[in-house]
């Protein structure tokens, strides 16, 4: 006896429907996602300005970014900033701040390198304002 053979038809109204079906469902069931906020960012840097001192954070800024071309033994500007009173000199003829700022007709600093960052800067800065004091 042989086999019935089956005729499978093929509706294209039924699977229109459950394409639709299967799209709404994919479509509300949540999926691999996240908020930003749930990502774990470094807290962001903060320049502290609070309590500069010339000891501490300026000397910090100059020995980071000064000290390798303005040092005795080793400064072609004839220029050595590990000494209170050739930066105090430098503050009082406005020539600290215009090099380190880039700006326009000084010779801008640190030479051949990126620009202080603008937290160093705003700790000079604050540090001038205070009448930069030896502390």
């Amino acid at each position: 006896m042989k086999p019935k053979s089956l005729k499978v038809t093929f509706n294209y109204k039924y699977a229109v429907l459950f394409g639709l079906a299967l799209l709404v469902i994919l479509m509300t069931v949540p999926g691999c996602s996240y908020r930003k906020a749930d990502v774990a960012y470094p807290p962001p840097v903060t320049c502290d300005t609070s309590n500069v001192r010339y000891s501490v954070e300026v000397t910090n800024v100059l020995k980071n970014n000064c000290y390798i071309c303005h040092m005795p033994g080793f400064a072609p500007s004839g220029i050595f900033l590990n000494n209170y009173t050739v930066v105090k000199n430098m503050v009082t003829n406005n020539k600290l701040v215009n090099v380190i700022q880039w700006t326009p007709g000084y010779d801008p600093m640190p030479k051949n390198q990126p620009k202080i960052s603008e937290c160093n800067i705003a700790i000079i800065r604050t540090w001038i304002r205070n009448g930069a004091p030896n502390n």
